[in-house]
């Protein structure tokens, strides 16, 4: 059952955790990306959050861009048709994925985990991609501006880390917004995964399960994801106002479902392009790690 909390001035906010639920909401038709600020306090402090997702020309990051946005669609199809190529893309990955897979192991690595990750993701998109400290650090940045509360967020604003991070991120990126969400956001959750696998491989599991079962174990999804209601909105049974912001509980929803294609809103409007490459990817780690 989804959780709405309306007071008026302050909030006007809806909380979807069940996965038929959170997929009927995101494909309604009058719920979008895009958030207005307007329903209350709370609502301009949300918007405000991801207003910084934007490059100097005022392109918006694709994650951020309406679902009708001809650019973000442009940039979909293209990634996708990029990281179709899966078995091209983990061979132009081998040196990271063994790597990750010695660190899964439990060896040392030279370089931090998440620079390893952003490296591999960059890599999708440009070859010769190289993630460096400054890069990774940024990307930190990015993670902890989306996770902070309003003292942190007003220090990280106030300080310029936050625009610094996003300027990182994206030269890096050589200005590829897509590349730079893989980058810069979408890397911590790969992250995340690698961490379960080595725990995995610590517990003695290294050998029971298969690459397809350890990448089905510790595949995590974005905690949630943002939307706001343009107009009145019923979706199945969940209800939202106009200008209400919708928080869909990915992660929750991805725990209940026996369908991991919720992580990635797989045959949605927003389907992650990297949808099938991201499974591929741990798999190949964990087999690597076992060889």
């Amino acid at each position: 059952m989804a959780i709405s909390i309306r007071i008026p001035g302050l909030v006007s906010l809806v909380m979807v955790k069940k996965p038929a639920e959170i997929l009927a909401v995101n494909a309604a038709a009058g719920v979008d990306r895009p958030l207005s600020g307007r329903g209350g306090r709370v609502n301009r402090s949300i918007a405000g959050k991801l207003a910084p997702f934007r490059a100097p020309t005022g392109e918006t990051w694709p994650a951020f861009c309406s679902r009708l946005d001809p650019l973000r669609i442009a940039h979909h199809n293209e990634v996708a048709a990029q990281l179709s190529d899966i078995a091209g893309k983990l061979q132009r990955l081998s040196g990271e994925i063994g790597e990750l897979a010695a660190h899964v192991r439990g060896n040392a690595t030279a370089r931090p985990v998440g620079m390893v990750v952003q490296q591999a993701v960059g890599k999708l998109f440009f070859e010769d991609y190289r993630a460096s400290p400054q890069s990774h650090q940024a990307a930190e940045t990015l993670s902890a501006w989306l996770k902070a509360g309003p003292l942190k967020t007003l220090i990280l604003r106030r300080s310029g880390k936050m625009q610094a991070a996003v300027d990182a991120v994206l030269a890096h990126a050589r200005g590829n917004t897509a590349c730079a969400h893989g980058t810069g956001i979408a890397l911590h959750n790969i992250v995340e995964s690698v961490e379960l696998m080595r725990k995995l491989a610590r517990s003695g599991q290294l050998r029971q399960l298969s690459p397809d079962q350890a990448a089905a174990q510790t595949l995590r999804a974005p905690e949630r994801a943002v939307r706001e209601a343009r107009e009145d909105v019923r979706a199945g049974n969940v209800c939202a106002r106009e200008r209400a912001i919708i928080l869909l509980g990915v992660e929750s929803a991805r725990k209940r479902s026996s369908d991991p294609g919720i992580a990635f809103f797989a045959g949605q409007w927003n389907e992650c392009p990297a949808h099938a490459f991201v499974p591929a990817l741990l798999a190949e780690i964990w087999k690597t790690a076992r060889a």
